[in-house]
């Protein structure tokens, strides 16, 4: 009987040890898939701050007689 019990107790620790591995698993690959999306979204902060200090640095250079000639040249009426 006893080894009835012996049997049975070594296959209900395989069974859990395999449930607990399958667990951390998942949960090593989920922390991955986070720091992958919080690099991607670090990137793409870094592009559209950049984007937006360019296109800031283009609009403080240009003066008010450079939008004027802009305007001017762009919506003349054609004769």
């Amino acid at each position: 009987m006893s080894k009835i019990y012996l049997i049975i107790l070594v296959c209900v620790i395989t069974v859990g040890a395999y449930f607990y591995g399958a667990n951390l698993a998942t949960e090593k690959c989920r922390a991955r898939n986070f720091e992958n999306a919080l690099t991607e979204q670090k990137q793409q902060d870094q592009q559209f701050n950049q984007e937006q200090r360019m296109i800031n640095e283009t609009v403080y250079k240009t003066g008010v007689g450079d939008i004027r000639r802009i305007l001017h040249d762009k919506y003349t009426i054609a004769q």
